[in-house]
C-alpha cells in the first residue's frame, strides 16, 4: 500500500546499476570456500534510501547497496538460478537508522560503509554479519552519480566485502573485492531484490530476515500497480 501511494518503491526508489567483478580476497582459511563461491560476475545497485534523485540531493538520507552475486556470467537483470541477493545500508543496526541518516555522506557512494544489519547463517561458522567498505572516496564531481562514474572510469570504484562471526572473534575479515566496471544502460526499475535467496551459502537468519521477501515483493507489486 505504501509503495502504491508513493508511486514507487517504499525504500531506495531509484539508483544506478553497475556490472561488477568479484574477486576472492579471504585470508582466513574458514572463509576461503565462501570466497571461492563468490568469485565471478555481479550486479551492484547503489541508491538513496528515502528520496528520489536529484530532488532529495540536499536532504539527509541513507544510502544502500543491493548486490547480486551471480552463479553465471549473464548480464540480465533477472534473478537466475545460482544467484544470491544481498542488501546493505549506511547504518550498523536497525536502531541506528534514524541517527545514520544524518551521519551518511549522501553526496558520495564511495565515502560510506554499508552494513547488512540482519544476520546470515553460514556452515561451520553459524551466525555472521556482512559489510561493504569502499577502498577510497570518489573523485570530485557534480553529484554522487557523476563522482561514481568518474571512479569507475579510473578503475578506482572498489568495495571490499567483509564478514564478522563470533566464531572468529570480533574482527572483520575480508571475503572479496568488488570492482565496478560499467554502468548498465537498462531500466534499473526492472532490477528487483530477492533477499530470501541463499545460493552462495549465506542463509538469511531471524524473524526480520524471514519477513523481508514478502515486504520487498509487496513493495514491488505496489509500484507496478501505479505504472499501469
Amino acid at each position: 500500500m505504501a509503495s502504491a501511494i508513493r508511486r514507487d518503491r517504499i525504500f531506495h526508489p531509484d539508483g544506478v546499476l553497475y556490472r561488477a567483478e568479484v574477486k576472492p580476497d579471504a585470508q582466513h582459511g574458514a572463509l576461503k570456500p565462501l570466497a571461492k563461491r563468490l568469485d565471478g560476475a555481479a550486479l551492484v545497485r547503489l541508491s538513496g534510501a528515502l528520496w528520489r534523485w536529484p530532488q532529495g540531493r540536499r536532504r539527509p538520507d541513507l544510502l544502500g547497496v543491493a548486490l547480486r552475486v551471480r552463479g553465471n556470467d549473464e548480464t540480465t537483470v533477472r534473478l537466475l538460478p545460482g544467484d544470491q541477493d544481498l542488501s546493505f545500508v549506511t547504518a550498523t543496526t536497525l536502531l541506528r537508522l534514524p541517527v545514520s541518516t544524518f551521519a551518511t555522506d549522501a553526496g558520495d557512494y564511495l565515502d560510506n560503509s554499508y552494513h547488512s544489519i540482519f544476520p546470515y547463517l553460514l556452515d561451520d561458522l553459524g551466525r555472521v554479519y556482512l559489510r561493504l567498505v569502499p577502498l577510497q572516496p570518489a573523485p570530485a564531481g557534480a553529484d554522487r552519480n557523476q563522482r561514481l562514474a568518474l571512479a569507475v572510469a579510473k578503475e578506482k570504484a572498489t568495495l571490499r566485502l567483509e564478514l564478522q562471526a563470533a566464531a572468529l572473534g570480533d574482527d572483520w575479515h575480508s571475503l572479496a573485492t568488488i570492482d565496478l566496471r560499467e554502468r548498465l544502460e537498462v531500466d534499473e526499475d526492472a532490477f528487483e531484490l530477492h533477499p530470501g535467496t541463499s545460493a552462495m551459502g549465506l542463509v538469511p537468519d531471524g524473524l526480520m530476515q524471514s519477513a523481508r521477501p514478502e515486504i520487498y515483493a509487496a513493495s514491488e507489486a505496489g509500484r507496478r500497480l501505479t505504472e499501469r
